[in-house]
């Protein structure tokens, strides 16, 4: 079937039809038959294009480049609870398009307790404390997302990093290649770490952060944010499963599962399963690569001894809770290698391996059921 024209292929052949029909007369008719028509193609194109201005607004919801799904953003109750304020909120900016976005960066902030779940007093007064009601918080987190949003050029990564460290973060950015890097949000943390640490006020919380004594903000904040939309690491593209072996040496059985859980301290979520294993279990590289941690570290106390292995330049396995460590940084490991055993280290109520698959070495965790099951 022949595809639809467009109105300026249109106009171009009736400016055809227009000559031959015309031809007999002089070239002066023929000239002012030609101007005409292309008088035609030009407002056809401009209407079209005023058209499409009024017609597809742009609230950043699409085309962000981020990998991002459709559908609700995996968030607690406490923050469910707060759609449509929200939803409404961004409706007078014309951007509802980011509801899901904002429910996923309020989870990061505060999970939806307290006066200020959205943490915006420092938006509205300077200082922390002076929002005391949600509502409040939603009105002035929501406006303090979308200045940044404008002046971040609509860019997700660099809005959501500059929320946390605030919107000197952008004008870094636009002086160092004008785009978000993660290697932007450390080298930022580290200098205003560096002019801030006398104060006492900032302190390393991640892993990732002690290594780069990039302890202002979090380094780690767009991962954060993003880890509770759908598909937000590009469409989950990675392939692990075929190749794959067992990360313990037994049948696979799940003692707890990826996602939100409350285990007597709230609502939190877990970023791995923890798969039935004990003392006796040897604990197997799921897949060939090279091991980027082997230790404990004081930024993740919880995971107790742990293994983390790089597999390819986006995909990285880790192994937590174990009670002896059998390899060493910097090896290489073949698919179903022993590299440690099974134990009860860090924080733990019993032998089990913590198992994760993620995007990044200290972020973009996935749901390893699909992988392993």
């Amino acid at each position: 079937m022949a595809q639809p024209r467009s109105k300026a292929q249109l106009a171009k052949t009736a400016l055809k039809l227009a000559l031959l029909k015309y031809n007999p007369i002089g070239m002066e008719t023929k000239l002012i038959v030609a101007g005409s028509a292309l008088a035609i193609v030009i407002i056809l194109i401009f209407t079209a294009g005023i058209f499409s201005m009024f017609s597809s607004p742009d609230d950043g919801s699409s085309g962000n480049g981020i990998g991002v799904g459709t559908g609700p953003a995996s968030v607690s109750p406490e923050v469910t609870q707060y759609r449509d304020a929200i939803s409404n909120e961004l409706a007078k900016y014309d951007m509802e398009g980011q509801t899901e976005l904002l429910l996923a960066l309020m989870m990061q902030e505060s999970g939806g307790k307290g006066n200020d779940p959205m943490q915006a007093s420092e938006s509205k007064c300077g200082s922390i404390g002076c929002i005391t009601n949600p509502d409040e918080s939603i009105q002035y987190g929501v406006k303090h997302f979308v200045s940044v949003f404008e002046r971040a050029g609509k860019d997700i990564k660099l809005t959501l990093q500059s929320y946390n460290f605030g919107s000197g973060f952008i004008d870094y950015v636009l002086a160092n290649g004008g785009s978000y890097t993660k290697e932007l949000a450390i080298s930022f943390s580290q200098l205003q770490y560096k002019k801030l640490a006398h104060t006492g006020i900032y302190k390393c919380h991640r892993p990732s952060a002690i290594e780069h004594h990039a302890c202002y903000g979090d380094i780690e904040y767009v991962d954060a944010v993003l880890k509770y939309l759908p598909s937000a690491v590009g469409g989950n593209s990675m392939k692990l499963t075929e190749g794959l072996s067992s990360p313990v040496d037994r049948d696979l059985a799940i003692n707890s599962r990826y996602g939100y859980r409350n285990i007597g301290g709230g609502l939190d979520h877990h970023d791995g399963l923890d798969l039935k294993c004990d003392a006796s279990i040897s604990i197997n590289a799921a897949f060939d690569g090279t091991i980027v941690y082997a230790g404990t570290s004081s930024g993740a106390p919880g995971y107790g001894n742990f293994i983390t292995i790089q597999h390819e330049a986006t995909v990285f396995t880790t192994y937590a809770h174990l009670s002896k460590i059998q390899i060493s940084n910097g090896a290489t490991v073949k698919s179903g290698q022993p590299i440690g055993m099974c134990g009860n280290s860090g924080r733990s109520t019993g032998p089990h391996l913590h198992f994760e698959i993620k995007t990044q070495q200290w972020g973009g965790y996935l749901d390893p059921t699909s992988y392993l099951f």
